[in-house]
């Protein structure tokens, strides 16, 4: 087997990553809340050490999920009909992806909640801020609904 050079390596682990981005509905979510809940950590100015372990458990999701997306395909090739021994890999892989995405919930909450809760606090007297606030959680909302009946059509 010929050696592969090393920008050739970088290619090929980025053109996977780009395919399974752009095929996988889950994958696509996780990354859209995992940006989120990093750009909030900044926002909130939390520690370098709570920044640094959201930034690992959330690209542990993606990285899991990419290993599960694997796993799935050489499954499906190994064999193209059901198995009932293959499900039962597949629901323990996406197991692990569901394990790893609760955990990182439950450190995110953990490390956001004070700061969040200070901020509330302290913008709770301002009219504006909770109009602000209330008006992009309605647009979210709208967002999401929209995006949910289109798929269902």
């Amino acid at each position: 087997m010929a050696k592969v050079n090393f920008r050739d390596s970088v290619l090929c682990a980025t053109r996977g990553i780009f395919r399974t981005v752009s095929s996988e509905r889950n994958i696509k979510i996780q990354i859209f809340l995992e940006s989120i809940i990093i750009f909030l950590a900044l926002l909130l100015g939390v520690s370098k050490a709570s920044l640094i372990t959201i930034i690992i458990v959330c690209f542990l999701v993606i990285i899991l999920e990419l290993f599960n997306r694997g796993f799935e395909k050489m499954i499906d090739l190994i064999s193209p009909s059901y198995n009932k021994e293959f499900g039962k890999v597949k629901d323990i892989m996406a197991g692990v992806v569901l394990l790893t995405f609760t955990m990182t919930a439950i450190v995110t909450v953990l490390i956001l909640f004070n700061p969040l809760m200070n901020v509330l606090k302290q913008s709770s007297n301002n009219p504006s801020f909770l109009i602000f606030l209330l008006g992009n959680v309605l647009v979210c909302i709208f967002i999401i609904a929209v995006k949910y009946l289109r798929n269902k059509r």
